[in-house]
């Protein structure tokens, strides 16, 4: 995690490059100076996040925004794996599907989602939910090793 004051990295995974690109419009409008990574899969994913093969060295993330539905290892079976890992199971993973299923929901939440959100049809609504979300996770959330100075907070 990156010590107060240094931006976190966001990792995006999803296999559409459309969505892809659609978060980071609306992550883009946050106005926040966070670098966005992309991985186009699960496996991909795993590897950024546990730093292997190709990704070695790469930034460990603050935030994953998560698609659920994606060829060969699901969401959910990427979230597990990280959720399993002590030295990453405390990186926020924000779920996001075109589905909406309570099923899904549930299993997402058991094994440990920060966040489920929905992926609207609407292009304006989808830039609006990640806008939120992302305003949410980078301005509000307060991280053990990213958080406001003590002389900030009210007390």
């Amino acid at each position: 995690m990156p010590k107060a004051g240094e931006p976190i990295t966001i990792l995006l995974v999803d296999d559409d490059p459309d969505c892809r690109l659609l978060i980071r419009e609306a992550i883009s409008e946050c106005k926040i100076a966070n670098r966005i990574h992309e991985t186009a899969n699960g496996h991909e994913a795993l590897d950024f996040v546990f730093q292997r093969g190709k990704y070695e060295g790469a930034p460990r993330p603050g935030l994953i925004y998560l698609d659920i539905e994606m060829p060969g290892l699901s969401g959910l079976d990427v979230l597990k794996t990280i959720k399993s890992s002590p030295e990453r199971r405390q990186i926020p993973v924000v779920m996001m599907t075109g589905v909406s299923d309570e099923q899904q929901m549930e299993l997402a939440a058991r094994n440990g989602a920060n966040s489920y959100t929905i992926k609207p049809a609407n292009a304006e609504q989808f830039l609006k939910t990640v806008l939120a979300s992302t305003n949410y996770w980078m301005m509000i959330h307060q991280y053990p090793q990213h958080h406001l100075a003590p002389a900030e907070c009210r007390r």
